[in-house]
């Protein structure tokens, strides 16, 4: 029967094509037959011209194509029997993948073979937690895989997501993003270099570098996941959060958005713009509706001067803040120590009021300046212009200076002392309350001649470079001076020189010594 340079026009009202009838003719040798099962279709009207191709059928009007368990409805399509392959065209053209995926487009080209649909102008594709809109999409039945390289667009629940290149694993539910990737939430926008997000538990994992806004925060990292459901998010590599006043960055940064708490890991730290603070730590916790951050292992806290900053190290740091983020003061707990150049010492516990710039130092508190070592029940210690004013010594104060290798020592005590301070050194000391001296005696060359022991009500000492060069005696004086050899005791009641608990250096401030005065009984 010859078939060729003929023209069939088929107007049935439903004409079944099947590729098989092909097949079972001959037509197709044995090495020349498709790998995948054969497509079937139905038209209401088919168009055959040998001529042009003898493998090619023109279908229109009500086409519809099926291959294992897929189904198109479009309104033109090209059907080649040789290569097993459907070239689509419709307005309203649509492709059911399986239960839970369908396509939408205006043209598709499908494969047989390969189980690949390309599908371009106006696609979409529904899946059952989510919606894709593209220019362009392939589709893989094999891998359950859609994928576009020229711009893309998902919805899913009340999260947008936006890329130039995705791919869609619909059975996994799990897309891939890269390039340009936007992902719109209602209390984040993510802008992302590649991202991966689960429709089903609406979870984002970021994979690249990521930036996190929203009306209160800036975040940025490198890897992490963000719950947009449950706006429950960690962020790693590189992690750093910003409000308007502070910056926290951390190894992990785990937030609770609605509760407003958060956890950070590793190498913690936080910048306060406004009070020039910042804090260091391994772990740290944070509770927005309670006002204060919790942090400890290595937390420090660094108070910046304009000349040289204090660093401050406890077991404990309590951080409170308010309305606006801003610190409103801070607690150190247990074995506190501190370092400046010029300033060092120690104490049981610290609190720092950032309103008046006062920071109070309690059981069994000392500090050291240069030779000085100054004591007292409490100290409290006024910043201003992040320079020392003044340091007030409450109760039992005292400064004891080496003047002889650790052997003699210049003292002065008495109920309350009050240090003043100009650029970042002591000017003098004003003791006031049954004030004591014992002060040795020196020629130019420092030898020693005699030792002044006085009493009164009270006593200033001026400093030059950090050195007692002299005392004033106030009110009921009572003084007399030694010879070294004719001198009774060359120790004030209550003396102790704390040197062993000094930091000498930055990092000897993680060394967990401090003094503790012993109580009497």
């Amino acid at each position: 029967m010859q078939i060729r340079n003929r023209l069939f026009f088929v107007r049935s009202g439903f004409f079944v094509c099947i590729v098989l009838l092909f097949t079972s003719l001959g037509l197709f040798s044995q090495n020349q037959q498709p790998k995948g099962k054969k497509i079937e279709c139905t038209a209401d009207r088919l168009i055959f011209d040998a001529e042009i191709d003898d493998a090619v059928k023109i279908l229109y009007h009500n086409v519809v194509f099926t291959h294992e368990g897929a189904i198109c409805y479009a309104d033109t399509a090209y059907w080649n029997q040789d290569l097993n392959t459907i070239d689509a065209y419709g307005k309203n053209l649509v492709i059911h993948v399986n239960d839970s995926v369908s396509l939408y487009g205006t043209h598709v080209q499908y494969d047989g073979n390969t189980k690949i649909a390309y599908i371009d102008y106006d696609v979409k594709m529904e899946s059952k937690d989510a919606v894709l809109y593209a220019d362009k999409l392939e589709y893989s039945r094999i891998e359950d895989l859609a994928y576009y390289n020229n711009g893309g667009r998902i919805e899913s629940g009340e999260s947008v997501l936006i890329s130039k290149e995705g791919w869609f694993y619909t059975a996994k539910d799990e897309v891939y993003f890269k390039d340009s990737v936007n992902l719109t939430t209602p209390e984040y926008i993510i802008d992302s270099d590649t991202l991966k997000y689960n429709t089903l538990t609406d979870i984002a994992y970021f994979l690249g570098p990521t930036i996190i806004h929203s009306d209160s925060d800036y975040i940025y990292c490198e890897y992490g996941w963000y719950e947009t459901n449950t706006d429950v998010c960690e962020f790693q590599q590189n992690a750093k959060m910003y409000n308007k006043t502070q910056c926290l960055s951390a190894d992990t940064l785990w937030y609770d958005k609605p509760n407003d708490i958060g956890i950070a890991r590793r190498t913690v730290s936080i910048v306060d713009s406004v009070e020039n603070m910042l804090f260091f730590g391994q772990y740290a916790e944070y509770k927005k509706r309670e006002g204060f951050a919790y942090l400890t292992d290595s937390a420090v806290a660094v108070f910046v001067d304009k000349h040289d900053s204090l660093f401050m190290h406890s077991d404990v740091m309590y951080i409170w803040f308010d309305s606006n983020q801003e610190v409103q003061h801070l607690q150190a707990f247990y074995s506190v120590r501190f370092f400046r150049e010029d300033l060092q010492g120690s104490a049981d516990s610290v609190v720092y009021i950032a309103e008046d710039s006062v920071i109070w130092f309690f059981n069994s508190p000392v500090m050291w300046s240069n030779e000085n070592q100054l004591l007292a029940d409490t100290i409290r210690m006024y910043v201003k212009d992040r320079e020392i004013s003044e340091i007030h010594y409450i109760d039992n104060a005292s400064i004891f200076a080496d003047v002889f290798n650790e052997e003699k020592f210049n003292q002065v005590k008495g109920e309350m002392m009050i240090a003043y301070f100009k650029d970042n050194a002591i000017d003098f000391v004003f003791i006031d309350g049954s004030a004591e001296s014992l002060y040795y005696l020196q020629e130019e060359n420092k030898d020693l001649i005699g030792v002044n022991k006085s009493t009164s009500s009270q006593i200033k000492v001026f400093f030059e470079e950090n050195e007692i060069y002299l005392i004033r005696f106030y009110e009921n004086i009572n003084g007399k001076v030694y010879p070294l050899e004719q001198l009774d005791s060359d120790k004030l009641n209550g003396f102790i020189w704390l040197d062993e608990y000094r930091p000498k250096t930055k990092a000897s401030i993680f060394e967990n010594v401090i003094y503790k005065a012993e109580k009497e009984e």
